[in-house]
């Protein structure tokens, strides 16, 4: 039995040492916020049970356990509260911040794809197979069809990309008005509650520039063939897709960069004033 505890200990520290180096990453990608709440989770929502395919016995001591477990899982989730009263301090944001966010995020979705594409080089990136782009843009050109093929997901990706720099920057406001607050758990409150806020309308937002706006660019390049096709393919896909859909703000304005960048700082102005907070 010693030698059973000895094991189950080892399993638990050998999880948690993962789950630390997660955190770790986390904190690194979407700040200190992020990291912190998720600690709290762990340290207080972190449940073990095993053998849960089983008729569990509460007299045998290898079950015990995880009878145990699954009563505190219960007990918590009993324990659950309504939403707590909401903060009254106004985060306001500085827009330029803003902007570097959405600057932040696009060349991360383009270093990303540049290599898959095969119009840049990366390291430990390859190129995709032209089938896989071909199925690609046959998929995305196709009303109903979707918007993945496989791991190819851009608009998942750019997504991801947008969420991540638009949480950072949610969890750096410019002051808090009339004061800050002075306790951690009102500021995540207030945070997390603008970054869910933002879910749903980044996936609408990025759906459309990707995909929906774009449908005939992914007819014209799954329609490609013939010598020299799967080069412009992925040009098109690149140059009249991508780089339209997510263009990189820089110091020359275009109509692309000024569109992307304005429905995103729309879409986070109305977020913030349902939520709250400010755009300076």
């Amino acid at each position: 039995m010693e030698e059973d505890a000895s094991e189950l200990k080892d399993q638990l520290n050998q999880f948690l040492a993962s789950a630390e180096n997660v955190l770790a990453s986390i904190g690194e990608e979407l700040g200190p916020f992020a990291e912190r709440a998720l600690r709290l989770r762990l340290k207080d929502a972190c449940f073990f049970v095993g053998g849960i395919g089983e008729h569990l016995d509460p007299t045998q001591k290898p079950q015990r356990r995880t009878v145990g477990q699954i009563q505190s899982l219960l007990a918590a989730i009993d324990g659950i509260v309504e939403k707590p009263a909401a903060v009254q301090a106004k985060p306001v944001y500085d827009r330029m911040n803003l902007v570097l966010a959405v600057k932040n995020a696009a060349e991360s979705f383009h270093d990303a794809w540049w290599p898959r594409l095969g119009l840049g080089y990366r390291p430990g990136v390859s190129k995709e197979h032209w089938k896989r782009l071909w199925a690609l843009s046959r998929r995305l050109g196709t009303p109903g069809w979707g918007d993945e093929y496989d791991n190819l997901k851009p608009v998942a990706d750019l997504r991801k990309q947008l969420q991540d720099r638009l949480y950072v920057f949610l969890q750096n406001p410019l002051r808090w008005e009339p004061a800050e607050p002075t306790d951690d758990a009102e500021k995540q409150q207030v945070f997390d509650g603008l970054a869910n806020a933002l879910s749903a309308k980044t996936l609408d937002l990025v759906a459309r520039r990707v995909r929906a706006e774009r449908m005939a660019d992914w007819q014209t390049a799954f329609n490609q063939s013939g010598r020299g096709s799967s080069f412009t393919r992925a040009s098109i896909i690149g140059n009249q897709i991508y780089d339209r859909a997510a263009p990189i703000p820089d110091m020359t304005p275009s109509p692309d960069r000024n569109a992307f960048l304005h429905e995103v700082a729309a879409l986070v102005d109305s977020v913030c004033a349902e939520g709250g907070a400010a755009l300076a």
